[in-house]
């Protein structure tokens, strides 16, 4: 491997492919996803195994509401390791909208989250999901993956994020990037439209737009693509 495939494959997730190549060689998963919680508790820095984007982009705009183990509804909790089914009192998991309009399509049974915090406050989320062919996550397997856990958890705090804020650091610096400029640059690298952008962001799509011309001249291009280009290759962001 060349060094500058080396820099490209560090970037921006590599600590999240390897946590999921982990997870799925220790245990059956049809698919899965690692991605990254911020302050308002919404996804960034996504890593999809087995789903596609478009149904990732359908859960973030129209199902997530509806899903009981959205991190949204464990604030001030200490869950680590939930399985959605668990958490239906007034009506089975398969009786809810969820299963049949979202899960049930991609042909998901069984769900499991594991969430991981930081100071107390939840900063990154590991979806595990199985397909009809296998079994409910068992007692067994959830005492295991409450193992990993405490293992991801710690390599997260003492080691990723400390790296991340030390690269927003050195592109703020380097560039001379706003925070905003930051914000928007992560997500743009991680393939998101400027209306999901704005949305998550929530700052009107015309906002975007000047972020991105911005940034354009801070890094010398004048394109999306030729950005990306020079981060992935030359700054090697995370």
């Amino acid at each position: 491997m060349t060094n500058k495939e080396l820099r490209t494959s560090q970037f921006p997730n590599h600590f999240q492919v390897e946590s999921l190549a982990l997870i799925n060689g220790l245990f059956d998963i049809s698919s899965s996803a690692f991605y990254l919680i911020d302050p308002n508790m919404q996804q960034k820095g996504i890593v999809l195994q087995g789903i596609t984007k478009e149904s990732d982009k359908a859960y973030k705009t129209i199902y997530k509401d509806l899903d009981l183990s959205h991190p949204s509804r464990f604030v001030n909790r200490s869950e680590t390791v939930v399985c959605l089914e668990d958490l239906y009192r007034t009506q089975t998991f398969r009786q809810s909208l969820y299963y049949q309009d979202f899960l049930q399509p991609m042909n998901i049974e069984h769900a499991c989250d594991m969430f991981f915090r930081c100071d107390g406050k939840i900063i990154a989320v590991l979806t595990m999901l199985r397909d009809s062919s296998l079994s409910k996550f068992g007692e067994d397997e959830i005492a295991k993956l409450s193992e990993i856990q405490r293992f991801l958890e710690y390599a997260i705090n003492l080691v990723y994020l400390p790296a991340r804020i030390s690269q927003r650091e050195s592109i703020s610096n380097t560039y001379g990037l706003t925070g905003r400029e930051l914000d928007v640059l992560e997500w743009i690298i991680g393939g998101v439209e400027n209306k999901t952008v704005a949305k998550e962001l929530s700052i009107s799509l015309a906002t975007v737009k000047t972020h991105l011309l911005h940034i354009y001249a801070k890094f010398s291009v004048n394109s999306r693509a030729k950005l990306l280009a020079k981060v992935f290759i030359e700054i090697n962001l995370y």
